[in-house]
């Protein structure tokens, strides 16, 4: 760490925040001086080279050489080393990756590819008698694997894959059985599995609902549980925890948490180009406003129209940038067309990506076609179930009902959200209202009671008659007026 350093020197605060990140600060200072004194014991004759004072620890730089600038270089920075500390393993991952980059021009290893090949089916050469059930699965898994690892591509001809979507069918006269492995090809080993059954393979393929669910669900149980492995051993890993680590911060709906996400994606942008990477720091940024962790003005919404910006600019025919990037445009900053034309253009890569359904339903209740809004809505809600973007996904359902009249539903969707995601403050906003409505103010009351305990600083007049406060959906149909008069609460301003 310490030669890795442009001055090969580091400060003593920097070194116990990487390695003893979990321990106080006495703490982590001790263990580092008993660390520093055993390196310079195992050093003998040579102890002079580390130095140190009361701030800092160095290298002599006259006596020490590293091949970190070597073309001929052709081992992973650190090989081997494997320390059980977020922040240190957060650190050498970004390290690997930078390196790794910078090999990458001349003869590189196959880890250091510039990009992860995902094999997604039989190869074009081989003669197969696979069904199109189990092509088409191996398709749209893959798709979505790919749209959360920066700089992948999808495959059937690739020799050396770093991942391989593998998915088989067994079709008797009562139904079908579909089994589905994400394999590690380097290794062998398989990611995941899991399988499900239909009674009819036909109406299966044609649900945009049930393919959504099972190539959802298995895509990111394979992301969570490819992550989780040596990043180190694994380019697709290294790749995938950028934008895995950041979904798991905001979709906590923790503040702490939350920001922290940012941070992630800002390295990440750092170490490799990817439009992948600016849209979902959109997408971070909105969800903390949505959830009142950050105030929304002009310069916010200025960063917002940047960063999407950027990233169509990087990767104009990327379809989960695209996808994402239309979810911010209609949410954020009300961009219908734009966002309309994105989430077309996603849906035309995988007809299930729940970012893009979520932004067409959106446009598609803005120009009176509710029908087709509802549908495309709950086909994300129900594309999310088996995986982390169910409690999102419920929340958006439950706005497009609430647009749409549908309170039950809508409160249905709020419930489900929270059941999911108890620390998501907006589905707990709805459902106070929606009881309200649904003359049930003891249930309302109590959902003040639940939401108070995650947002100490809820008031529930300031809910119903500060404008500012982020309930939109319920303050322009009007139902936080009729909320808190059911709730023997009346104001003389107009709230529109």
């Amino acid at each position: 760490m310490l030669a890795e350093s442009d001055t090969m020197h580091r400060s003593r605060r920097w070194l116990e925040d990487k390695l003893w990140s979990d321990r106080g600060q006495a703490q982590a200072s001790g263990s580092l001086r008993t660390t520093l004194y055993e390196i310079r014991s195992s050093f003998g004759p040579a102890a002079d080279v580390v130095g140190s004072d009361r701030n800092a620890i160095w290298l002599d730089r006259a006596m020490v050489r590293t091949d970190l600038a070597s073309p001929a270089r052709d081992r992973e920075f650190l090989e081997g080393l494997d320390i059980a500390d977020p922040e240190f393993n957060d650190w050498l991952v970004q390290k690997r990756l930078q390196y790794g980059q910078e090999n990458e021009t001349a003869e590189p290893r196959p880890e250091n590819r510039g990009r992860i090949a995902i094999q997604c089916g039989t190869p074009w050469t081989a003669t197969s008698s696979r069904s199109a059930l189990s092509q088409i699965l191996d398709d749209q898994v893959g798709k979505i694997i790919s749209g959360f690892i920066a700089l992948s591509h999808c495959t059937v001809g690739e020799r050396k894959p770093d991942l391989v979507v593998r998915t088989t069918t067994e079709t008797t006269d009562e139904g079908a059985c579909i089994f589905a492995q994400i394999i590690e090809a380097a290794s062998g080993d398989i990611i995941h599995s899991d399988h499900c059954f239909t009674n009819d393979p036909g109406v299966f393929l044609r649900s945009q609902e049930a393919l959504g669910r099972f190539c959802w669900g298995i895509a990111d149980a394979a992301l969570e549980r490819l992550t989780a492995r040596d990043a180190g051993n694994s380019p697709a890993a290294l790749r995938a925890s950028f934008v895995q680590g950041a979904l798991r911060d905001v979709l906590s709906f923790e503040a702490a948490q939350m920001r922290n996400s940012l941070a992630r994606l800002d390295n990440a942008v750092a170490h490799l180009k990817s439009g992948l990477f600016p849209a979902m720091k959109a997408w971070a940024l909105m969800s903390l406003i949505m959830e009142g962790f950050h105030a929304e003005d002009a310069t916010m919404r200025d960063q917002i129209r940047s960063l999407l910006r950027r990233a169509i600019e990087i990767s104009p025919e990327d379809g989960m940038v695209a996808a994402v990037s239309a979810n911010v445009y209609v949410i954020m900053l009300q961009d219908y067309d734009r966002a309309s034309s994105l989430a077309r253009r996603a849906l035309h890569q995988n007809p299930t990506n729940i970012f893009a359904l979520q932004a067409l339903s959106l446009c598609r209740a803005k120009e009176g076609d509710f029908d087709t809004a509802y549908r495309l809505s709950n086909c994300s809600r129900v594309a999310s179930s088996l995986s982390k973007f169910e409690g999102m996904c419920n929340l958006h359902h439950a706005l497009v009902c609430i647009n749409l009249r549908r309170l039950d539903e809508a409160a249905e969707a709020a419930s489900r959200a929270i059941q999911v995601s108890p620390q998501y403050r907006a589905p707990r906003r709805q459902l106070i209202a929606l009881k309200a409505l649904n003359e049930d103010p003891a249930a309302a009351l109590g959902a003040v009671t639940a939401l108070t305990r995650i947002e100490p600083e809820f008031e529930l007049e300031r809910y119903l008659f500060d404008s500012n406060y982020p309930a939109t959906t319920l303050r322009k149909n009007g139902y936080l007026r009729a909320a808190g008069q059911r709730l023997g609460f009346s104001h003389d301003t107009d709230e529109s």
